[in-house]
């Protein structure tokens, strides 16, 4: 408990010593991604026939991540962030779920690519559990190949349907390249955020050991606890202990990545929700349920 308070103390006085200037350019990064995702949602759903402002799109996902960061893995985010937009009135229902598909569906190339940039990192990092980690790691990879191969082998109808359900005729490849292109800009920043909430701390991270700790907040967001807290953050903090930051100063990088991805979304989130109607929703939902029983 001694060791515990110890750490504590002395990551609070790390924190306190944080440059303020490194702190605002990881929160500017944020609000910024928050709109990008705004600007690639919209190119998808312009695509399906419907339109909503950048400002509308941008403001929708804030308040779907402040649902989904007090939800188990971040289930009510996609939900909470497509019954906003179509509150506006000025889309379908299908228009603005199957543009959160793609959306979604755009980010798979970027994310394979810091997965790559991330075993670099983890490869230069000469700790005794690395290799039993990474065969770990190579394990699970193969018997969620296998696991995958066989769903698909048994449902092989139903995937036909989903993917006739994407209306592939309806976004074109310019459409879903240019949506690949804002995401790999997202992921960028997510980096850049991070590092800038490293240096707030003095800590200087290479390319690749950043683009690790993005990868931790993703498996981390997986974990099915309200958003991911206590796994991310482990996460973060073992991560940067790898790459030879103390306890305090990993702690301290840690507080400052979360208080602008959690706690500042979580707050600015809610109130844009409840500013574009969550009230409305809320009353839906309760409606639903009093009928229901």
């Amino acid at each position: 408990m001694a060791a515990l308070w110890s750490t504590v103390t002395a990551g609070a006085a790390r924190l306190a010593a944080a440059q303020p200037s490194y702190v605002l350019a990881a929160l500017a990064l944020y609000v910024f991604s928050v709109f990008v995702t705004g600007v690639r949602w919209r190119g998808f759903l312009r695509a399906l026939g419907g339109d909503v402002s950048v400002l509308q799109a941008g403001l929708a996902t804030l308040g779907g991540i402040a649902v989904g960061n007090v939800t188990p893995s971040r289930f009510g985010s996609d939900p909470c962030r497509v019954a906003l937009v179509r509150l506006t009135g000025q889309v379908t229902w299908a228009q603005v779920t199957l543009a959160a598909a793609w959306d979604r569906l755009s980010e798979v190339p970027a994310v394979a690519l810091l997965v790559v940039m991330s075993a670099f990192a983890v490869g230069e990092v000469d700790f005794p559990w690395r290799r039993a980690a990474l065969a770990t790691a190579l394990a699970a990879a193969l018997i969620a190949a296998g696991v995958s191969i066989h769903r698909l082998r048994r449902s092989r109808g139903s995937l036909r349907s989903w993917i006739a359900s994407l209306k592939l005729d309806r976004v074109s490849p310019t459409v879903l390249a240019a949506g690949v292109g804002y995401s790999t800009l997202l992921w960028l920043l997510d980096v850049l955020r991070l590092s800038s909430a490293a240096l707030a701390l003095g800590v200087h991270l290479s390319p690749s050991q950043t683009a690790t700790l993005a990868v931790s907040t993703i498996v981390g967001g997986l974990v099915p606890t309200v958003g991911g807290l206590a796994v991310v953050e482990g996460g973060l903090v073992a991560a940067l202990m790898a790459f030879g930051v103390d306890v305090p100063t990993a702690v301290a990088v840690t507080a400052v990545e979360r208080a602008i991805s959690y706690g500042f979304s979580t707050v600015a989130g809610g109130l844009v929700a409840v500013m574009m109607g969550g009230r409305s929703l809320w009353s839906l939902a309760t409606r639903r349920r009093a009928d229901a029983a």
